[in-house]
């Protein structure tokens, strides 16, 4: 399974709340680090229980939550993606685009590095 498809049916199972794909997608050293960092307890999660902790502390405000893949882009670890976020409550929407920095290794993710999409997007030239 190559990259940009871990990158996104990791995303697609976190929409759908399956943390079963979540954490099967996921090598048990992974790294995640949020760009909306005061928003979590913590600036980096660890592990597949960091990652799942991440996943409540990110959906459990909200009724239904969508992180949705726009763009993958191939990087020599992993790829980079643009994601939509999306959180549903009530007739509020939390609605954000971030930049993702994926390492995957042997079909798992190894780390999320979340940036500023605009500033990767300039960086790139996308």
């Amino acid at each position: 399974m190559d990259a940009a498809h871990v990158f996104t049916r990791f995303h697609e199972a976190w929409s759908a709340g399956d943390l079963e794909t979540v954490r099967e997608l996921s090598d048990p050293g992974i790294v995640a680090r949020p760009v909306h960092g005061m928003l979590f307890t913590q600036a980096e999660y660890v592990g597949r229980d960091g990652i799942v902790q991440w996943f409540e502390e990110m959906t459990d405000p909200y009724e239904r939550f969508d992180a949705i893949v726009e763009e993958v882009h191939a990087t020599p670890d992993g790829v980079v993606g643009f994601l939509h976020l999306v959180g549903h409550r009530g007739g509020q929407d939390f609605d954000a685009r971030v930049a993702s920095f994926c390492a995957v290794r042997d079909g798992r993710i190894t780390s999320l590095v979340a940036r500023d999409i605009w500033d990767v997007k300039e960086e790139l030239g996308v």
